[in-house]
């Protein structure tokens, strides 16, 4: 039998069930499970499914068991296109003519898909491409592709609540930019922070919930290596832009901020619809009720947070060198604490955040529990956090202070090297205490 591993998984063992035998003995545990089928296998490849659970050699191993294996993504049509847009690319990124660029780009392609583009920036990026230079060109990239992507020729919608909610969103913020552009240019600086309220909250949420995912769990890095990176130099221009009252530079950043509302309905909404769960849905899902829905001018639905099971040891204790607490006495000390709390394990995965009813500076979503620290932050951001984690694992450095000012309030970040009595190193804990209310009574006491 001739299977391509390149085919969706739960197209090729429908009415097979010898294949899905067959599979499911060389590794692909779950199949046997209906829910299994409809939240991933319909949304993965024989290729793609045996990377992200580890069997390798998977091709000898289905020959073995007497299936012919080809593989469609190395069809010589499908790297002809790759090559192709590659070539779009990378005559962009060297100056040329846009226009020059989109008429052989138009000769050569009736339509191209959101995959298509974002492997072929992500192929670039591996073969040595800047980065800075891909995020810089990232706009002049997408440009090229206006009115050519399946999304924008089927005109899509989407019945899932989360791409719909994102989606609304997205063109909510197109709104607020394009009534925006139309104000008089005497107030458009006195509009512009809301602007970036806004902006700053819809990009907060794709950071926190959807690069990160993408990235660690599908292979997608590049979302979070070019369109979050960009997503931060639009709000840190944004802020730029406003303290200079520097209208080119406020021009330039609308302009990207629309680049961007066309990159994320046409390229990243259609990429989740290809590769999310059904899980991975249900987890942003519960993770949005932790976010500003302004926006979406809050007609949303009640977002139910996940139940939380009842520990089954919720009788027993845990014993410390000084007492004893048990797990619910233990989680609701540590959120009853006015403090955010983080703990990054030995292996620099996020392992635990707490849970006050305060406000929060830094939105902690449940789904980001397993990934590595790194995956959780902008591209422009995570030499800093591999330096501070390589400082406090190395002993340079027992502890890290930053104080920041968020929102007119003033917040001390403080990190810390964890070490057992024995001197292993365990892990690193982050704590956000916001200082205002110190501030105060330093004030009172004429001691500021």
């Amino acid at each position: 039998m001739k299977i391509d591993i390149n085919e969706n998984i739960a197209k090729l063992i429908h009415s097979n069930e010898t294949l899905k035998n067959d599979l499911i003995s060389i590794g692909f545990i779950g199949l046997d499970n209906p829910l299994m089928i409809k939240n991933m296998a319909n949304k993965m490849s024989i290729k793609r499914g045996a990377k992200l659970l580890g069997i390798s050699e998977i091709e000898s191993k289905l020959e073995s068991l007497g299936y012919e294996v080809i593989d469609s993504s190395l069809d010589n049509d499908v790297i002809e296109r790759q090559k192709l847009i590659k070539s779009y690319i990378r005559r962009l990124s060297d100056g040329e003519n846009i226009e020059n660029v989109r008429k052989d780009f138009k000769e050569n392609f009736d339509g191209v898909s959101s995959s298509e583009i974002m492997d072929a920036e992500q192929t670039l990026l591996s073969e040595g491409m800047d980065k800075d230079e891909v995020r810089k060109l990232c706009d002049v990239h997408s440009s090229l592709f206006h009115g050519m992507t399946e999304n924008e020729n089927i005109k899509k919608t989407y019945e899932n609540d989360v791409l719909k909610y994102f989606s609304n969103e997205n063109n909510n913020i197109n709104k607020a930019l394009e009534t925006y552009n139309a104000l008089p240019v005497e107030e458009k600086f006195a509009e512009s922070k809301e602007l970036k309220r806004l902006l700053n909250i819809h990009y907060r949420k794709k950071g926190d919930l959807i690069y990160p995912l993408l990235k660690s769990k599908y292979n997608k890095p590049g979302p979070s290596e070019v369109m979050w990176g960009v997503d931060y130099e639009i709000l840190k221009s944004f802020s730029k832009a406003i303290k200079n009252k520097d209208l080119d530079l406020l021009e330039n950043t609308l302009a990207r901020a629309e680049e961007m509302t066309y990159k994320e309905e046409n390229i990243l909404f259609p990429l989740l619809e290809e590769n999310l769960s059904d899980e991975d849905y249900s987890n942003i899902y519960n993770d949005l009720s932790e976010y500003d829905h302004d926006i979406n001018n809050n007609q949303i639905k009640t977002y139910n947070k996940a139940s939380k099971q009842k520990d089954e040891n919720t009788e027993g204790y845990i014993y410390f060198s000084k007492g004893r607490l048990r797990v619910d006495q233990l989680e609701a000390l540590l959120d009853t604490m006015n403090i955010e709390i983080t703990f990054v394990d030995e292996e620099d995965i996020n392992s635990y955040y707490n849970n006050h009813n305060g406000d929060k500076v830094f939105k902690r979503p449940k789904s980001s529990l397993g990934r590595d620290v790194y995956s959780c932050h902008p591209p422009q951001a995570e030499r800093k956090v591999r330096k501070i984690i390589s400082d406090l694992k190395s002993g340079a450095r027992d502890k890290v202070v930053v104080i920041r000012d968020i929102a007119g309030s003033d917040y001390t970040v403080t990190y810390y090297g964890v070490w057992d009595k024995k001197g292993n190193y365990k892990g690193i804990l982050e704590t956000v205490q916001n200082m205002d209310f110190y501030k105060s009574y330093l004030k009172k006491w004429n001691k500021l």
